[in-house]
């Protein structure tokens, strides 16, 4: 699972979670080098809505 700091999307924005999820289907964030939250791709999160 790739892993995204909170700077880098401080940084990057958007493209740094589209880079992310470019080869996965989610992506973990880190704080202050703890993992905080997951994103993912909407068709990803409906599919597990679903579920």
């Amino acid at each position: 699972m790739n892993h995204l700091s909170a700077n880098d999307l401080k940084v990057k924005g958007v493209s740094a979670i589209e880079a992310a999820l470019a080869d996965q289907s989610e992506a973990i964030v880190s704080v202050r080098g703890k993992n905080r939250f997951v994103v993912m791709d909407i068709a990803h999160y409906n599919y597990l809505r679903e579920c």
